[in-house]
């Protein structure tokens, strides 16, 4: 690689001064001439029969536009990422608070605010079903035909029974994580209008364009191509918003009055409606060895997925995968279940299931290893799973395992290597601590889901360049590592670029999720520029006899001749390149496993207890990742970080409080996520470069290996402090000193 080139640099990120100064425009700053205002009339009740809907008084208030239900839905009255369950506008029943009953559009907000007052709605109130283990039960209410079983899995390998009879010492607890908020900066928002050609189209938050336009074409009875989604870039999603949110009600509103509409929801409406992340309740049982081999682990795991399906089947199928970690036990068993409730919906959000699985993990292995009496790290050094040996799931593993030289990093790091030290303190009341959790995550979607991604690339008559991918930008700054990866391959700079994202009229890149982007979408758009540039030099060498032409920035160089991209396309031009990549897949296990590779993290964390109050500070943190290759340093140390924030909030801090179906704690004020006096100053991030085969520029994904460890370690560094485990996340003061006070008695 020469050193001109921008890969492997710290490039500065395309948007990070129109961020800066507030020149960025979001799908909430989208304002519209002769716009509607939108609003939406949700269930009144967490489970009821609707026995009538009345909008007349609605209709007549001055100022309204339209009140849509649900016979105005033209097309298909459901949706959904999986499976079509979810009701557009709910017709005789609704299952969550979130539930849409009524759309009002008004020529102010003020007027739409009030006019979905004025609709009554008569309701036959429904048991509510908020336990996921009594919705299994006999006799319990059924929200949907098929039953409160969403998906279930059973995976494993070996003989259990043989396992746990070979095992010395035997573990068993059980788990309870929380529901977490993504708590994005910008909630759910966007506009509709018709575009300048007659297309429906809409410019909203969102995660895949193409998978907005196909559920969005379908409620509305529209070929796919009369409708155009823009994805562009927004304030934040991690998984949030790859589901529906406010797509389908602004389609609506344009649809029936050929007016542009805007609707952004508030804080409260987003946390109560939005999707978040499924709260947990998993078994462990495990085994292990005198000589510190595992024998066995059976593993059983129940999410409350909510009302609707969502991707609830695909993150209890990432959990099930990810539930043994990157080690190797002999003999394993593992039952997974997504529940149906009328709690509110859950779906994807950054690390998929792996977080709320590693939290029992983690504590487990520590556990093991301290009853063979074995150091933490190397225990899991002894257990790494080796190439060609059977994960707990089921399947070979056929990919790169890095965990070894990322427990030696951690092995060899101040924090560890020196944690006797850092467990002292001046304060007698506090006590100290240093955890660790190791983690392996899959990126990528895994077999029989992945489709791969499209990218183009165009030189334009100015003599710039124009990338176009689907896939958006949802803060990570993947657009600027995509310009990196094709500046390279065309021996310019990041700033001879023009970039047009997540709009369907482009290529299908794909979704941003999944750590699926710089390893799928990159590589796409460097067969993209490969391309580009053979046609490129290929014209440019009419211009001279036996010339071999040459990029360099702005020109092309051939035959003595210096001349520039502009003249190139005016000349022999238009040129453009297509880039198609989709890695080499593993057999498929079960739909959506296992993944193409993994990416893996040891985090090594210093906490100190308070035994007065319980409060919990994390002081140090030291987090060991390979990424495989890295693009961009600076923009992979800022996702680190950021991960472990968010992991840090679902480790002490976040917690959606249910009751009855209704969320008590739907604002900021009262839902507490970290902020910059709860994350420790000192983070170091590590990054352990080893190439992924799997890969062309032999990167891997690490938008969530950093997240994924946080609260295992934590737990793990608490239990070193005060000697005491924790069987539930977050971990509370109040949780602490009433474990303090059950030790001392």
């Amino acid at each position: 690689m020469s050193d001109s080139s921008p890969l492997g640099k710290s490039v500065v990120r395309i948007d990070a001064y129109a961020k800066a100064t507030g020149a960025q425009v979001y799908p909430s700053d989208v304002v519209m001439k002769d716009m509607l205002w939108v609003q939406v009339l949700r269930a009144a009740h967490p489970h009821a029969r609707i026995i009538s809907i009345g909008t007349a008084e609605a209709e007549k208030l001055p100022g309204v536009a339209c009140v849509l239900t649900a016979k105005h839905v033209p097309g298909e009255n459901r949706f959904g990422l999986l499976v079509n369950d979810q009701p557009v506008l709910c017709a005789d029943r609704v299952r969550y608070l979130g539930d849409a009953v009524a759309v009002v559009a008004a020529e102010t907000d003020e007027i739409a605010r009030a006019a979905r007052e004025l609709i009554h709605v008569e309701y036959e109130i429904l048991p509510t079903l908020t336990d996921p283990l009594r919705a299994l039960e006999p006799g319990a209410p059924q929200l949907h035909p098929q039953g409160n079983l969403c998906a279930n899995l059973h995976l494993g390998h070996g003989d259990i029974s043989v396992g746990f009879a070979e095992a010395d010492y035997v573990f068993e607890s059980e788990y309870h994580t929380a529901r977490q908020e993504h708590a994005f900066l910008e909630t759910e928002a966007g506009v509709a209008y018709y575009d300048e050609a007659g297309r429906l189209t809409l410019c909203v938050g969102g995660q895949n364009p193409f998978n907005d336009r196909r559920q969005v074409a379908k409620a509305l009875g529209l070929p796919e191509e009369d409708v155009r989604v823009l994805n562009p870039p927004m304030g934040g999603a991690f998984g949030g918003k790859e589901d529906i949110n406010v797509q389908i009600h602004l389609a609506l509103v344009t649809y029936h009055t050929r007016r542009p509409c805007r609707l952004m929801l508030d804080r409260e409406e987003s946390i109560a409606i939005g999707t978040q992340r499924h709260p947990f309740q998993v078994r462990y049982k495990t085994g292990v060895k005198k000589d510190g081999r595992l024998a066995a682990a059976q593993v059983n795991l129940i999410a409350d997925t909510g009302a609707y399906s969502a991707l609830g089947p695909a993150v209890i199928a990432l959990a099930a995968e990810h539930c043994c970690g990157p080690y190797f036990f002999p003999h394993t068993k593992i039952d997974a279940q997504a529940v149906f409730t009328n709690n509110g919906n859950c779906s994807a959000f950054r690390g998929f299931g792996n977080p709320q699985v590693i939290v029992g993990l983690e504590q487990h292995m520590d556990m093991m290893a301290q009853a063979v009496g074995m150091d933490p790290i190397a225990f899991r050094r002894l257990n790494t799973i080796q190439r060609d040996q059977t994960t707990g799931a089921g399947f070979a593993m056929t990919s790169t395992v890095a965990l070894p030289h990322v427990l030696d990093a951690a092995d060899q790091g101040e924090l560890y290597r020196n944690r006797r030290k850092m467990k002292q303190t001046a304060s007698p009341w506090k006590r100290r601590g240093v955890g660790i959790a190791a983690i392996w995550q899959g990126f990528g979607l895994g077999a029989g889901v992945e489709p791969g991604a499209n990218a183009r690339i165009e030189l334009q008559a100015s003599g710039r360049y124009r990338l176009h991918v689907s896939s958006p930008d949802l803060g990570e700054g993947n657009i600027t590592a995509f310009l990196q990866i094709a500046a390279h391959e065309l021996n310019c700079a990041v700033e001879d670029f023009d970039v047009s994202i997540g709009d369907t009229l482009g290529p299908d890149s794909g979704s941003s999720n999944a750590s699926r982007t710089v390893f799928i979408v990159g590589s796409a758009t460097a067969n993209a520029a490969i391309e580009l540039r053979r046609r490129m030099l290929e014209a440019a060498t009419r211009l001279g006899r036996d010339a071999k032409p040459r990029l360099a920035g702005s020109e092309v160089r051939v035959n003595g001749r210096t001349i520039p991209l502009a003249e190139l396309v005016a000349e022999l031009g238009p040129f453009s390149g297509d880039g198609y990549f989709k890695p080499r897949m593993p057999e498929p296990l079960i739909f959506g496993m296992p993944h193409p590779a993994y990416g893996y993290s040891v985090q090594v964390v210093l906490v100190e207890v308070d035994t007065l109050t319980g409060e919990i500070d994390v002081l140090k943190i030291e987090n060991y990742l390979d990424g495989g290759n890295i693009i961009n340093p600076k923009g992979a140390e800022g996702q680190s970080e950021g991960g472990f924030a968010q992991g840090l909030g679902f480790a002490l801090l976040e917690e959606v409080l249910m009751e009855d179906g209704r969320v008590l704690n739907p604002r900021l004020s009262t839902y507490i996520i970290p902020s910059i006096r709860d994350v420790p100053p000192d983070i170091k991030t590590i990054m352990l470069q080893e190439p992924e085969p799997a890969s062309p520029y032999g990167v891997r994904g690490l938008a969530e290996i950093g997240l994924s460890p946080t609260a295992g370690a934590i737990a793990n560094a608490i239990h070193d402090a005060i000697g005491v485990r924790f069987d539930r996340v977050p971990i509370t003061p109040e949780m602490v000193l009433q474990a303090l006070a059950e030790k001392a008695a």
